[in-house]
């Protein structure tokens, strides 16, 4: 599979979006798709970095005709100067499987054109105020929902929305952190650029916890670098960085954190750190009153709002409350469980989904399969299966005309085992995963293949049913999903009327 990606990162846009489609890539690079970055080369782009990553890359223009320089970073820009650069850069490429664009300035009319370079077009948003033209939509955000996007989706296409898509790197998947009864270190974090003073502000509000250890990670282009590096020279406690090269660990470290509502948001949430969150956008507002609600962090409002002595009073009082820290870590933890570069992987290569028939010589890979714990927990029969009698009922089912045994793999390794079987015009499906595929969306896609393979081997087949135990929510919202009417815990997919000739 082939793979798109573009965004930009600058000095005013800063890094997140190609952060975000950064951690995207490397999952996909893992599971053997080729990626290919298309940025601008703008002030602060990021460029070096991504081939620093092992990624190809293409230059585009900074500067496009008809463009003002002085509009924000929501502005829509001249898309058709964007098309012509790219149309440039990419004329010995030939097409790509996915283009995925995550850019406030670029909106239906560019995903249109940029058909021509590719077959499915994903969007990644998180403001939801421009229009889409694309096969799949994306936002993490606990406001997206599709009617918040009913306006905007200009076709049907597949949805990936909120938090348990949130786009975040696999260091952030730890061990969920203690909540210490005596909270000894902060970690404030308002990203490299920080306009709006908020660390210098941290600083101040932090002044007369003399017993904390802090770390303060500004970029160098802080505006305030000097005065904090002076306030942080007298606090032997204090550490004022502009690059940490293990953001992840030092926020394991931490007992609270103090930042902004941005894309550090899910890596907090999956940690279960608690956290005081401050707005320094007005597109972080919204996201970041949702999920105080939703009880994931203490949101203190605006920077506008926030003096120095609210900040202050509010780091005093959810230091000293162990309950309420616990709760704000259960609840982020509930929220985002750090598989969302996955199931944003999947939604995107599950066309390369392929379906075969098992032979003989796929023994050993079912009777793994279907022996892991994971596996059998949900089954009818949970029993240890002995591979003598596995090697019976394999040799039994190949045998089986009315019995479709079916493995399903992609390019890098297997994925699943569907088994079909048929009595009369009726047919029952049972479906598991390896290992490490749990969770992030295969499931849905081999049920949808399995569905198109099935119909076309016997497509006299007019239903097929699933039998799935009461405790078992996962799969029971997996067939819900796929499109199956419930009645109990069997579920059922009509095919084909009988009544129709």
């Amino acid at each position: 599979m082939r793979v798109l990606i573009r965004a930009d990162a600058s000095s005013a846009i800063g890094s997140g979006h190609v952060a975000r489609c950064l951690t995207l890539a490397q999952v996909l690079r893992d599971s053997g798709a080729q990626v290919l970055f298309a940025c601008r080369v703008l002030p602060g782009n990021s460029l070096a970095r991504l081939q620093a990553q092992g990624f190809r890359t293409v230059a585009l223009p900074a500067d496009y005709p008809g463009e003002n320089p002085s509009l924000g970073i929501e502005a829509l820009l001249p898309w058709q100067a964007d098309i012509a650069a790219l149309g440039d850069c990419l004329a010995a490429e030939g097409r790509f499987d996915w283009i995925v664009v995550d850019h406030y300035g670029l909106d239906h009319q560019w995903q249109g054109a940029a058909r021509q370079w590719a077959r499915r077009i994903a969007a990644i948003d998180d403001l939801n105020n421009r229009k889409h033209a694309v096969d799949l939509l994306f936002d993490q955000n606990l406001t997206a929902n599709d009617r918040a996007y009913a306006q905007r989706a200009l076709n049907p296409c597949r949805q990936l929305f909120g938090p348990r898509h949130a786009l975040i790197r696999d260091e952030f998947r730890r061990v969920p952190l203690p909540i210490n009864p005596r909270p000894a270190r902060v970690l404030v974090n308002f990203g490299g650029l920080d306009g709006a003073g908020e660390t210098w502000k941290a600083m101040r509000a932090l002044a007369d916890f003399t017993e904390l250890e802090v770390d303060f990670v500004a970029g160098a282009a802080n505006p305030a670098l000097e005065q904090m590096q002076a306030m942080a020279a007298q606090r032997p406690k204090w550490r004022l960085q502009t690059f940490v090269s293990d953001f992840a660990q030092l926020m394991a470290q931490a007992d609270l954190f103090i930042g902004a509502g941005g894309g550090t948001t899910w890596e907090r949430a999956a940690l279960g750190l608690p956290t005081l969150c401050i707005a320094v956008a007005g597109n972080q507002q919204a996201n970041a009153e949702r999920l105080a609600a939703a009880g994931a962090h203490v949101y203190l409002g605006t920077s506008e709002q926030v003096d120095v002595d609210c900040l202050r009073q509010a780091t005093g009082f959810v230091l000293s409350n162990i309950s309420l820290r616990q709760s704000l870590a259960q609840c982020s933890r509930r929220l985002v469980d750090g598989l969302g570069a996955r199931r944003f992987a999947v939604a995107l290569s599950g066309e390369s989904l392929q379906l075969r028939q098992a032979g003989s010589a796929d023994e050993r890979l079912l009777f793994d399969g279907r022996n892991a714990v994971t596996v059998r927990r949900w089954s009818v029969n949970q029993a240890l299966i002995s591979w003598q009698a596995h090697r019976a009922w394999m040799t039994a089912s190949l045998a089986n005309a009315q019995r479709l045994l079916l493995i399903g793999q992609t390019t890098d390794g297997p994925v699943g085992v569907l088994r079909y079987d048929r009595c009369g015009t009726r047919a029952e499906v049972s479906v598991y995963l390896f290992e490490g595929r749990f969770g992030v969306g295969w499931g849905r896609e081999l049920l949808a293949r399995g569905e198109a393979f099935v119909s076309q081997h016997w497509p006299d087949l007019t239903a097929i049913e699933a039998q799935v135990l009461p405790a078992n929510a996962a799969s029971i919202k997996l067939f819900d999903e796929a499109g199956y009417t419930q009645s109990a815990c069997r579920f059922e997919r009509v095919l084909k009327d009988q009544n129709h000739d």
